[in-house]
């Protein structure tokens, strides 16, 4: 049984020393086959000037609690509004309109005092004269013709103007005043122009000799007119008429304070 042992141990040790042979010895360099020398790699010397260390940020004391609420950022503040100056474009307007309104005054107090020096003169010439003279003046064609100016002139003096074609509305009273007993000199002058055509237009210009008597009124009514029809026929015929004309009727009427008169009387 000892033998039996000594075998069994004898052949371990031998499996053991074959297991060393073949196995290579741990950290042994293996030979290289043939005669190539292998270089030994030099070892890369570190370089001298360490890396820049890279800069860690400042942490503050709110940054480096977890728990802190964001800064809030505070609301920008608004500019001041600016004083509105005044635009240069509102001068001018501004300034027509001060012109406008001291020429209006300028005409009322003219007109006013127009008023005012005819009353005067109606008063004094009521005093003076003892003729009282109403003239009228219609324009009877303002279907076709549109009068666009029209006056009346009494001894060479105007007393009645107009540019808006009332002439053609009604045929209302266009002087009324005080006269002298005797001859006197009225002047009509009328524009008219064509409704159908505005390029045809006529200019009519009468004067007639009027006398007024003493004690009693003068009525003078006149009626212009135009019975042409070449502001309508020209654009089919190339052809037409004017038929321009002022018919005046004059007469005296009895005195307008003469009931009165009597009445006192």
């Amino acid at each position: 049984m000892f033998a039996a042992r000594s075998a069994r141990s004898a052949r371990s040790a031998v499996i053991v020393a074959l297991a060393l042979a073949v196995v290579p010895q741990a950290g042994a360099t293996p030979k290289s086959k043939g005669n190539k020398k292998t270089t030994p790699v030099k070892p890369t010397k570190p370089d001298a000037t360490p890396p820049p260390a890279t800069p860690e940020p400042a942490t503050t004391p709110e940054a480096a609690k977890p728990d802190a609420a964001p800064a809030t950022p505070a609301p920008p503040v608004a500019p001041a509004p600016a004083t509105p100056e005044a635009k240069p474009a509102e001068a001018p307007k501004d300034a027509a309109a001060s012109d406008v309104d001291a020429l209006r005054q300028e005409y009322l107090t003219l007109r006013d005092e127009l008023f005012k020096s005819r009353a005067r003169a109606n008063a004094v010439a009521s005093a003076l004269y003892s003729t009282r003279i109403t003239i009228k003046l219609t324009y009877t064609t303002a279907r076709f013709y549109n009068p666009a100016k029209a006056s009346i002139r009494l001894d060479g003096a105007n007393v009645y103007e107009d540019a808006s074609g009332a002439i053609a509305g009604d045929d209302g009273v266009r002087f009324d005043g005080y006269v002298a007993p005797g001859k006197h000199l009225i002047t009509f002058h009328v524009e008219a122009t064509g409704k159908d055509d505005d390029s045809f237009t006529s200019v009519t210009e009468s004067q007639i000799v009027v006398k007024a008597v003493a004690n009693k009124d003068l009525a003078v009514t006149a009626k212009a007119k135009d019975g042409g029809d070449i502001a309508y026929e020209w654009k089919r015929k190339e052809r037409g008429t004017y038929g321009l004309g002022i018919d005046v009727v004059v007469k005296t009427e009895p005195h307008s304070d003469a009931p009165k008169a009597a009445a006192k009387k």
